[in-house]
């Protein structure tokens, strides 16, 4: 009977205690806390109003009445960021506080007052300054650094690339985006309307 009764219990399926039943369902709830954690608050435009105290330079305030936030505050300094630059940079605007704390996102800057979207066109533009090049004057390499020469949209510019071909991102086969030392964005909109000579220069580099 002692063997009988050894054996049933060794096949017999294990039962699922309550720790493990919880350890089974826990991915799921994971998973959920982390969705969670990371919903998009999307603020309503009508809610809010942006303006500075100083000059032109100094930091860019708010207050917001929103529900989602939890009523009226005040940020004593805001960051405004797009979340799609290049391919969509006039919706999802993301805004953060002094601490680089996610207070919410606008869909688009449409329904805020004249003066507040003044104010977030002016704070996108220093971030996303973009110079798109138009000719290529000259091209020096030298251990391992490329300095360029170049025309631009916003006047002539020289700027230094560090290990070019990892500084340069293809966003198209012909529209290319290059980083230089400072972090500085260059853009080549379409490389096929270079003039040759500037053309043969970017072959030559890349």
């Amino acid at each position: 009977m002692v063997n009988n009764f050894q054996v049933s219990a060794a096949t017999a399926p294990p039962q699922k205690t309550a720790a493990a039943q919880e350890t089974t369902s826990s991915p799921a709830t994971t998973a959920e806390a982390a969705d969670a954690r990371y919903d998009l608050i999307l603020l309503d435009p009508k809610a809010m109003q942006l303006f500075r105290t100083g000059g032109p330079t100094s930091a860019l305030r708010m207050t917001l009445a929103d529900p989602q936030i939890g009523g009226e505050r005040s940020y004593l300094r805001v960051q405004a960021s797009r979340a799609f630059p290049l391919h969509d940079p006039d919706r999802y605007i993301g805004l953060r506080d002094g601490d680089d704390k996610d207070i919410g996102t606008l869909v688009t800057l449409d329904g805020l007052d004249p003066d507040s979207r003044a104010l977030v066109e002016e704070e996108l533009y220093r971030r996303y300054f973009l110079p798109r090049i138009l000719k290529v004057n000259n091209v020096r390499e030298e251990f391992g650094l490329t300095t360029w020469d170049v025309e631009t949209d916003k006047g002539p510019r020289t700027f230094i690339v560090r290990h070019l071909r990892e500084a340069t991102q293809e966003l198209t086969p012909t529209r290319l985006l290059v980083t230089d030392v400072d972090g500085n964005r260059f853009e080549f909109p379409d490389v096929r309307q270079l003039d040759d000579a500037s053309y043969a220069v970017i072959q030559r580099v890349l």
